[in-house]
């Protein structure tokens, strides 16, 4: 069964494998290269990704392709993805090639043709991505910047803001992060100890909430206020 090798053919389990094998090792490299948003993909991460899905592809769907040089590139390439994006975060002028930089499309609302047309953006899309900011007018707009993932930031001018409780000379109180201390019928104990809590009190507030065990909990969170939040299931 040495699906790895270049052969003629290969039979359909040794197919399975290979694609199994391919999707951990997947996994794995994208866990070093580090968590991001799809949707924020740099230009180096992308002509990475596309570069490794195709190497990818051709590994799958040819059974003459040597699976280990195949998973050998794409470490490699992994390796280049992580070395020059530590690299950009020491250097500006490495980060600025690699990864782009912002674009100045709007400014004190008045349209730049001239970084528009670099930026191949038109004004119908821009206009659309304004409003879709909550922002149809273009003179209630300071800035709008396209930035190195593609999307659009748009600051709006100081009178077109949403009325803030700071404005009003209004105080708040802290909100914070809500923890999860129980998720899927399952106690999140580490969340437990972190925060100086311990079964028995978790136990307590399900029996306050009418249930006798964690089982049939879908969530439970507390709040910084120290409210005790249950969905069941």
């Amino acid at each position: 069964m040495e699906f790895w090798k270049s052969q003629e053919n290969l039979l359909y389990y040794q197919w399975i494998a290979r694609a199994l094998v391919m999707f951990f090792w997947l996994i794995l490299m994208t866990k070093i290269t580090g968590q991001r948003q799809i949707g924020r993909l740099t230009l180096l991460d992308f002509i990475i990704s596309i570069t490794i899905g195709s190497i990818t592809a051709g590994s799958l769907n040819n059974s003459r392709s040597n699976l280990i040089s195949v998973m050998l590139t794409i470490a490699t390439l992994t390796a280049v993805d992580v070395l020059l994006n530590y690299i950009s975060l020491k250097n500006a002028k490495i980060r600025r090639i690699f990864h782009g930089e912002p674009i100045i499309l709007i400014k004190n609302g008045k349209l730049l043709e001239d970084t528009m047309r670099k930026a191949k953006m038109n004004v119908d899309d821009l206009l659309m991505e304004l409003r879709l900011k909550k922002l149809p007018d273009l003179a209630d707009t300071e800035f709008a910047v396209l930035e190195p993932n593609g999307k659009i930031s748009v600051i709006p001018k100081s009178q077109a803001r949403a009325v803030k409780p700071k404005d009003l000379n209004i105080s708040t109180k802290y909100e914070g992060y809500p923890i999860m201390l129980i998720e899927d019928g399952n106690v999140l104990e580490d969340n437990l100890k972190e925060n100086n809590l311990d079964k028995e009190w978790l136990y307590k507030e399900l029996k306050r909430h009418g249930l006798d065990n964690e089982q049939n909990v879908l969530a439970a969170m507390l709040d910084t206020q120290g409210r005790f939040f249950v969905s069941r299931n």
